[in-house]
């Protein structure tokens, strides 16, 4: 703002006191002056009358008491995050974007324009965007046709080094220029209006100071695991910070590629409903560039000897349609066959098949590769490694069920057809007409004298143990008791499906009530007449949380986004058994009740839990509220039906299979991850044996396996107690490099025996797919704008995006002001003229041999 210069003494009612007193002292001047006239030259006299009414002059200015004041905008109470994008396709120089796309660049990085030529440039971009050669000179520049051919051609040479300059600069350069090195920095204006926090972020989110921002963006952080590009992420990130200020908004400065496999929209709503809009900053062209590369790869990272599975690559095709694309896969083992196909792409994607070898037991190592092609934007995204293990075992499953219900037939029909499943079935209410010397299927249960006598019981050797709608009558606290002891103690897997007749609701056990990860059951049943259409519009149909996405049984597609379309469009439910998780449980699926005014939150999530989990003991417990699975084969059969049982089988399974012994079992979550990824390991410990030893410590180290096996720790980490879960304990591996490990337990305080507990850990290098597709994802972060409230923004708008957070019912105005009169060090400065004034009168009378 425009200081303005007051006189506060204007105001005052000594004003007229002052002036009278000035004019009395200037006719005294005036008088001396005709007096020391006689005495001394024009000269002298005239400098010395000057001095004098200068003196006054100050004197009088003094009097006025003089106010430097301005007004200033009061900063905003809350912050801004700024969050900017490091991941690899950052680095992308968008070479291939169209001309008018480079000069707005170059004018948003400060390369090109100024007030006498932005209106020039304004036409060339607008003839530019419409197909026009621009004119490159207006009508009224000149008329000597020699005059505008010269500037015809400086102006496209101009324009030619401009494009060669933008051209030079990566994503990530431009979003430095834009933040911190135009003329009006976009991060100072920001910071003129409110606190700024700035982070980083890729596959994770770090904080990063203004000092240093150059450096980071320059060399990320392993920690920010450039790979990935996770922008719900780095939302949740941020309001999760230990910074408790009120989110003002965030302005994201990406590419939108974002590829982790969340949902940022969903995140973007929360924001949207905390009034905290998102303004994202687009950095690249939004057209695909000519490239070769190796999108996602879809393969079972483990299967059974003799399966035969299928390696699927889906390429990124951009800018070859029509012509043959080599693609060809490596095996780690010199002896491997290579394999190589071929596909002519007739679009911006294609797919190959390959049939990997499974007959050997152990693990296999494998690299996808693209040949290149002449004029690919990039190289190094035309491969990509993976792994697979080969395993000679089959999953155990025990099926209890009161009648054979339509449920049981088709789980039983999925789980018999399955190669790798060893089912047992025991069916309590069955017909039985005499023709044969027993019944199909089992009908009792042959339970031990003994409850805690779990060896001789039924449930000692199943991985997974499915309970159906089994009345209270036939399975009784006995059997009750021994399927907890089948959890808690054996590390077994029990799978509760509800059902309409008996189960859980007919029981009254306090055994069961424990098992069950979910309380305060309430039935959801819909048979309006308005349930009459096809199946997939009936009912209510399930939504997978964060947590039930990651998890592989419920993955029908390794695309994220294709996998929740074909869960939203799989038939619906008309009745269900709905809970509130309890405490320490995780809700795997929720019931989307057909309300479109319905926000979804984590409050609703927990109550109407369909699909919940809970750890107990060293095993674990899924409830599964709803006796209608089998409606998912609708048009497709055994594709998503069989399918999700299938893989439900292998999850429960790899439970069981953790390392450790009676008192704890241990292990990674997961077994193989990617190079970036964070590892969790978990520890279930027996209870007895917390109580035994209540000043236990455990930590696990880590060793690096291959040719040269560590014998020191390569790291070493904590285990914690988590919170609600008194029998877990649990910590986090972070930054592994890509190899093999072996993670130890150790504890203090307590005896585990003698032989070691450890379980191996496979960290494969980054299958990234952030140089999969170079283009710039503008329609997903238009779609995060409008859900949060906010607004897209290109890099030539930049300079709109500060008055986002001015709200002039919001913003306070603040005026400050410098009383020059009686400050410091204004007043001695004022003092200091005054006294030096008077001894340069003062000097000059005496040389001139005045009184």
């Amino acid at each position: 703002m425009q200081p303005d210069f007051l006189f506060q003494g204007l105001y005052s009612g000594w004003l007229w006191i002052s002036l009278g007193s000035v004019l009395v002292a200037v006719g005294l001047i005036w008088t001396l002056y005709r007096y020391e006239r006689r005495l001394v030259s024009r000269k002298v006299g005239t400098t010395l009358v000057t001095l004098r009414l200068v003196v006054l002059g100050v004197l009088l200015i003094t009097l006025l008491e003089p106010v430097l004041s301005w007004e200033r905008q009061e900063k905003r109470a809350g912050r801004i995050v700024v969050a900017i994008d490091l991941s690899e396709s950052m680095t992308t120089k968008d070479t291939h974007a169209a001309t008018a796309e480079k000069l707005q660049w170059a004018r948003a990085v400060g390369l090109i324009g100024n007030n006498a030529v932005d209106s020039r440039l304004d036409r060339w971009i607008d003839d530019m965007q419409r197909g026009r050669e621009p004119k490159w000179v207006a009508d009224d520049e000149t008329s000597d046709p020699e005059r505008r051919k010269q500037l015809i051609s400086a102006r496209q040479k101009g324009v030619a080094e401009t494009y060669k300059q933008v051209d030079e600069l990566t994503r990530k350069d431009m979003a430095m220029r834009i933040l911190l090195g135009t003329n009006n920095p976009l991060l100072d204006q920001l910071e003129q209006i409110a606190d700024v926090e700035i982070v980083v972020f890729g596959g994770k989110t770090e904080a990063a100071e203004k000092e240093m921002l150059e450096q980071i963006v320059a060399n990320p952080p392993d920690s920010v695991v450039t790979g990935i590009t996770d922008v719900g992420q780095t939302l949740n990130a941020a309001t999760s910070a230990s910074n408790v200020a009120r989110i003002l908004g965030v302005v994201m400065i990406t590419d939108g590629r974002d590829n982790a496999g969340g949902d940022p929209i969903l995140v973007a709503t929360r924001f949207g409903q905390m009034s905290a809009p998102i303004y994202p900053l687009l950095m690249g062209a939004d057209f695909r560039p000519n490239d070769i590369s190796i999108g996602r790869l879809e393969y079972p990272e483990t299967v059974f000897k003799d399966d035969k599975p299928i390696l699927k690559v889906r390429l990124n095709t951009s800018g070859f349609h029509g012509r043959e694309v080599t693609v060809v896969l490596v095996p780690d083992n010199d002896a491997a066959e290579t394999m190589t196909q071929t596909v002519i792409p007739d679009g911006h994607e294609a797919e190959v098949d390959f049939k990997l070898d499974a007959s050997k037991v152990g693990r296999h190592e494998f690299t996808v590769k693209a040949k290149a092609m002449e004029g690919e934007t990039r190289a190094d995204n035309n491969d990509k490694s993976f792994a697979m293990s080969v395993v000679d075992d089959k999953v155990r499953v025990l099926m209890l069920e009161g009648a054979a219900r339509w449920e049981f037939r088709f789980i039983d029909n999925a789980l018999t057809r399955d190669e790798r499943v060893e089912i047992q079935q025991v069916v309590f209410d069955q017909p039985f007409m005499g023709v044969l010397n027993d019944t199909f299927f089992a009908r009792k249960l042959s339970l031990p004298a003994n409850a805690d006598d779990l060896e001789n019981s039924p449930f000692a050797e199943p991985d997974m143990i499915v309970l159906g709608d089994v009345s209270p009558q036939d399975l009784n606290e006995k059997a009750l008791q021994l399927l907890e002891k089948y959890v808690s103690e054996s590390g077994g897997t029990l799978v509760c499906v509800a059902g309409k007749r008996h189960f859980p609701m007919a029981y009254r056990s306090e055994t069961l009530d424990q098992l069950l990860p979910v309380t305060g059951l309430k039935a959801l049943e819909i048979t309006d007449q308005s349930q009459t259409g096809p199946p997939q519009s009936r009912g209510f149909h399930l939504q997978l949380t964060q947590d039930g996405e990651s998890e592989s049984m419920f993955q029908f597609d390794l695309d994220a986004a294709e996998n929740r379309s074909i869960w939203a469009n799989l038939p619906g439910h008309m009745w269900g058994l709905l809970g509130t998780a309890k405490k320490g449980s995780t809700v795997f699926a929720r019931a989307a009740l057909p309300n479109p005014g319905e926000q979804p939150n984590l409050e609703a999530e927990r109550r109407d839990g369909i699909i919940v989990h809970q750890y107990y003991g060293f095993g674990q417990v899924l409830w599964i509220g709803m006796d209608s699975t089998w409606r998912w084969r609708h048009l497709v059969g055994d594709q998503y039906h069989h399918r999700f049982w299938a893989q439900l089988a292998r999850w429960a399974a790899e439970n069981r299979v953790s390392a450790g012994n009676d008192m704890v079992k241990f292990g990674p979550a997961r077994t193989d991850i990617d190079e970036g990824e964070d590892s969790r390991v978990i520890t279930r410990w027996k209870r007895r044996f917390l109580h035994d030893n209540p000043k236990l410590k455990a930590k696990v180290e880590v060793y690096r396996e291959g040719r040269r096996p560590d014998t020191k720790p390569f790291q070493t980490v904590e285990l914690n107690p988590v919170n609600g879960r008194p029998l877990i304990r649990d910590t986090t591996l972070v930054g592994l490099p890509a190899g093999q490990y072996r993670l130890k337990l150790v504890v203090e305080g307590g005896d585990l025996g003698e032989e070691a507990i450890e379980a191996p850990l496979y960290v494969h290098e980054k299958t990234s797919l952030e140089l999969s597709d170079l283009s710039s994802n503008r329609e997903l972060l238009t779609q995060v704008a409008d859900a949060s409230k906010g607004r897209l923004f290109l890099p030539h708008e930049a300079h709109k995006i500060p008055a986002m957070f001015i709200d002039p019912k919001d913003a306070a105005k603040l005026r400050d002001e410098i009383e020059l009169w009686g400050q410091p060090p204004y007043s001695w400065i004022i003092l200091g003229c005054f006294f030096a004034l008077l001894m340069s009168e003062w000097v000059i009378r005496k040389l001139n041999g005045l009184p």
